[in-house]
């Protein structure tokens, strides 16, 4: 009779941390800087539940190899990106395969005996990944090892030696805009991130696009820039409420950032939803927290991470992925900051 895997997730709660902390501990991952208190936690729980891991040793490469190598270059503790690298290694466990994390931190010394390392082990393939929704510098990538790219893409990605995964990041936009516009909005702002980051652009277009679908003129003056920065999303707020004609709803691109929108609109008098609606984007943890609760589109890295060992696991097997280019949809959460009862 077969033992019941032990998942990290059981892990997770047992030692009271996040499976992304598990998963950090229990790969040897020095990504992300934790306690010598905290791994240790995490070890012990993880022997008394009866978590092993399997011996990886002087395995073949090709399909029936066990390891595989996920690439990235830096993360925070609380950067939400860690729910790929939680969904990839649950994905691999249940595939009966390693994942293994390489942080190559910007070192082209340290980026070559990574390739060094894949190269000559035993890996499956790769995972090249990116915290930051981007296109990557063209690099040569040994065409002998599968190789499945997260969250970012190459010029010549179309090819289905080399697939992409990404959020649907304008779907997802597009999707929250239109939320607002059927609880009754007409004058939407939109307070973006970085001009410069890719998923804040997308996110911009999806905005638009839903604004001109449903007969309205984007307004210029309703777009507000404040760099992911709680302080600077509060300010553009107050300036947008102080307008001849305010908005009647604001859509965030971050949860974080719909907190300094949150202290503007208070300050102002003003009570949300019934006033103005706000709505964000992430969906992290502190968006269901927030008074009143914040609707948020998701980023879908769970599922992101997912795919991107199914998609490799068909590629050591020599198939095709199902497309060179996957945007995965994020879900829409809505909550009491867009809600009015009267128009549902």
């Amino acid at each position: 009779m077969n033992k019941k895997r032990i998942t990290m997730s059981a892990i997770a709660a047992a030692a009271g941390v996040s499976q992304s902390t598990v998963s950090l501990v229990l790969n040897g991952s020095t990504a992300v800087k934790l306690s010598e208190e905290t791994r240790r936690r995490v070890v012990e729980k993880a022997a008394e539940l009866g978590y092993q891991h399997k011996p990886v040793e002087h395995l073949p490469k090709g399909p029936s190899a066990r390891k595989i190598a996920f690439v990235f270059n830096g993360l925070t503790l609380y950067d939400p990106f860690l729910d790929a690298i939680n969904a990839c290694n649950e994905r691999a466990w249940e595939a009966d395969r390693m994942l293994v994390t390489f942080d190559y931190r910007n070192s082209r010394e340290l980026t070559e005996l990574i390739e060094q390392e894949i190269n000559q082990g035993d890996y499956l393939g790769m995972i090249f990944a990116s915290s930051m929704t981007r296109q990557l510098p063209e690099m040569e990538l040994n065409p002998q090892v599968p190789t499945v790219l997260l969250n970012c893409y190459m010029e010549t990605t179309g090819s289905a030696e080399r697939p992409s995964i990404l959020p649907a990041d304008k779907l997802g936009g597009y999707k929250m805009t239109a939320h607002l516009l059927e609880q009754g909005c007409r004058r939407i702002a939109l307070i973006q991130g970085e001009p410069w980051m890719e998923a804040n652009n997308l996110r911009l277009e999806g905005y638009r696009q839903a604004l001109i679908n449903h007969d309205l003129i984007p307004d210029p003056q309703w777009v507000r820039v404040a760099n992911w920065s709680l302080h600077e999303a509060y300010e553009q707020t107050r300036q947008l409420l102080a307008l001849p004609q305010a908005p009647d709803g604001i859509f965030c691109c971050s949860d974080y950032m719909a907190q300094g929108c949150y202290q503007a609109i208070a300050e102002a008098g003003l009570r949300i939803p019934e006033d103005i609606l706000v709505a964000g984007h992430d969906n992290q943890m502190l968006a269901s927290e927030m008074v009143p609760p914040l609707s948020s589109i998701e980023l879908p890295y769970d599922e992101m991470g997912k795919q991107a060992v199914d998609t490799l696991l068909l590629l050591a097997q020599g198939d095709k992925p199902i497309a060179p280019l996957m945007k995965l949809e994020g879900e829409l959460q809505i909550r009491t900051s867009t809600w009015r009862p009267s128009l549902a």
